[in-house]
């Protein structure tokens, strides 16, 4: 069944509203009652992406191995086909903006941000954005950090998550800087096992949704049951400061050899960054670079793991 449009998605509570964005924060919501994420509505979506909609990877289970994760493709199944790898396999499926696939996505996507700039003083949001992830039992997303805003959605299953404190050294800054210049990978950022004992662990649920500080590093762990989750992104003029204080420091630091960097997102040496960092997009030297990916396998529901190795090859996004 189907949420109503006047319904309210979350379950909000005074104290939720003034931890939200300031320290991880659990909520209950609707969402998992949605047809927008059956079976049904999944697998057609599914049978409409094109290949530079969607990621799909599979890795190493039982550690944090970034050796492990490879890239592949969807292609020749029927959405259902791909459902029973996901459910078979150990594979991992992140569809790129479903709301543009499919104007039901865009729509609630729309409803969830106005309803959390009614409840939440002062949040107003631009560049909003989801993605749609299936997975298989007992799937890791290895330890990253985003760069927008981001919200954890749980639909179906259940997942492990960790979320560690955004501050050194479980935010490598120099790393972080290189991320938003889009010269590394989110899952770059140097992890170590004893970052744990520091980490704020939520065991989430189907119709729990998660918020977590900007930039706060976190890893996921499926438990032992399909995974269906999807993720809702933002800017705010607050996060969009905090970009461009990063973007001009990566430039300073990796370009011009400079380490004691502020943070800071006013005054003169704010403005002064800002206007580096313009000048450096303006002038051509920074150009959003096409990830290069390396495709080893091909998804198949009668292969082990759900995963057929083919002849490698390159392909740039």
């Amino acid at each position: 069944m189907t949420t109503a449009v006047h319904q309210p998605l979350v379950d909000w509570s005074a104290d939720e509203l003034r931890a939200f964005g300031v320290a991880p924060v659990r909520l209950h919501h609707q969402l998992h009652q949605h047809a927008l994420f059956s079976d049904d509505h999944l697998a057609r979506i599914l049978e409409r992406l094109e290949r530079d909609d969607y990621y799909v990877n599979t890795m190493n289970t039982s550690r944090h191995d970034l050796t492990s994760r490879r890239e592949g493709e969807i292609k020749g199944l029927s959405g259902i086909e791909v459902l029973e790898a996901v459910r078979t396999g150990r594979i991992w499926i992140l569809v790129l903006q479903p709301d543009r696939l499919d104007s039901a996505y865009a729509a609630l996507l729309r409803q969830i941000y106005d309803e959390i700039s009614n409840r939440v003083p002062g949040f107003r949001t631009f560049h909003e954005k989801m993605t749609l992830l299936i997975s298989s039992p007992n799937i890791q997303v290895y330890y990253h950090a985003d760069v927008p805003g981001q919200t954890l959605w749980q639909v179906r299953g259940h997942k492990r998550v960790y979320v560690y404190p955004n501050k050194e050294p479980f935010l490598d800054q120099a790393c972080l800087e290189k991320i938003v210049l889009g010269e590394a990978h989110e899952i770059s950022l140097p992890y170590r096992e004893e970052f744990d004992r520091h980490a704020t662990v939520f065991d989430l649920l189907p119709g729990e949704m998660l918020h977590w500080p900007l930039n706060a590093p976190h890893r996921i762990v499926n438990g032992d049951c399909v995974n269906v989750s999807f993720t809702t992104e933002h800017f705010t003029a607050p996060i969009r400061r905090q970009y461009y204080v990063n973007f001009a420091n990566g430039i300073l630091r990796h370009r011009f050899g400079f380490s004691q960097l502020s943070q800071h997102t006013s005054g003169f040496s704010y403005w002064a960054k800002v206007g580096l960092a313009a000048a450096y997009k303006l002038t051509g030297n920074h150009k959003k670079r096409r990830k290069l990916l390396h495709v080893e396998f091909a998804v198949d529901p009668h292969a082990q793991d759900g995963v057929r190795t083919i002849p490698g090859y390159a392909y740039r996004r």
